[in-house]
């Protein structure tokens, strides 16, 4: 099992478990318990009506994938290399400084959090305590996908909510306002639920013009992407060609292509504005790599006058 021991992000993932479970109690509690519930349940040890019993289900199934595809998308292996030299055939082949000179792909960057080389890294993301790469961008897509749906699902609810409130007054005038406790959790969970809907939505567009385009976003900072064909193949080679598993979240059975060239979008080169990106996007550039060259060498100066001084 993969683990990054980031603390930074070991704590954003732990708030992202909180969050999905704050949301599910107060909706559970003060919306589905609170106005679906039934003297005749279907279920004893669940005293909802069939309605209820429903929405609890679908509400329950939506979260349970938005927190096993984060948990799937911290624990896997994003895409280090499992080839350490470069094939024979390949002239001119790049090697990572950083990773004590490991051949490094065309489409390979490596993460500073990480420490290693990621193939067809596309960011390292604090959220999930880990880097997207290849082996588990189709897991961050499902994340992103099924938590977005489970705010929209989680606003449509509290609406429900407040609907069935208003409903079951007889004068809005002389209502009894609701209770602090509910009020104040649902107006939480409203309000974190619309932040997510708007966090989540841009990185979904993101990963969805990173399909169309071939292209990380790391390359697409670097203004180079893979070979382009289809909108089919290239969402087929992140999430494999069963169809049937595509909303599943659990890795697929990939096979990287390591040889796969990264093609310029220009001819003129990619400016020093991109060096300043490097850092965001959590990349060791080539300056990184020439400055941990640097060290390597410095220290080794010290070693080697110690070496001859022993040898005189």
């Amino acid at each position: 099992m993969w683990v990054n021991l980031d603390a930074f992000g070991i704590a954003l993932s732990l708030l992202t478990w909180l969050l999905l479970i704050f949301t599910d109690a107060v909706v559970v509690r003060f919306v589905l318990f609170a106005w679906f519930t039934t003297s005749r349940p279907r279920f004893r040890w669940v005293p909802l009506s069939d309605l209820g019993l429903f929405l609890l289900a679908l509400y329950q199934l939506l979260l349970m994938l938005s927190l096993v595809s984060h948990v799937r998308a911290v624990t896997t292996d994003p895409g280090t290399m499992s080839l350490s030299s470069a094939p024979e055939s390949l002239s001119n082949p790049r090697n990572c400084k950083l990773c004590q000179g490991r051949w490094k792909p065309p489409r390979a960057h490596h993460c500073k959090t990480c420490r290693c080389c990621i193939f067809r890294m596309d960011h390292h993301c604090p959220w999930i305590n880990n880097c997207v790469g290849l082996s588990n961008q189709k897991l961050f897509i499902l994340f992103l996908v099924y938590t977005c749906v489970s705010a929209i699902w989680t606003l449509l609810l509290l609406a429900a909510g407040a609907f069935c409130w208003l409903y079951s007054q007889k004068s809005w005038s002389d209502a009894p306002p609701p209770g602090s406790a509910s009020l104040i959790c649902c107006g939480l969970v409203a309000v974190e639920c619309f932040a997510a809907v708007l966090f989540v939505s841009d990185f979904i567009q993101e990963q969805v013009e990173s399909i169309q385009m071939n292209s990380t976003l790391v390359e697409t900072y670097q203004r180079t992407h893979g070979p382009r064909t289809s909108f089919w193949e290239h969402f087929t080679s992140i999430f494999g060609p069963c169809w049937w598993t595509w909303p599943f979240p659990f890795p697929p059975a990939l096979e990287p292509d390591y040889l796969e060239p990264a093609l310029p979008d220009e001819a003129e080169l990619w400016s020093q504005d991109c060096a300043d990106d490097h850092n965001s996007l959590g990349i060791a550039g080539e300056e990184s790599e020439e400055m941990a060259a640097k060290e390597e060498t410095l220290s080794a100066r010290p070693r080697q006058r110690h070496t001859d001084s022993k040898l005189d």
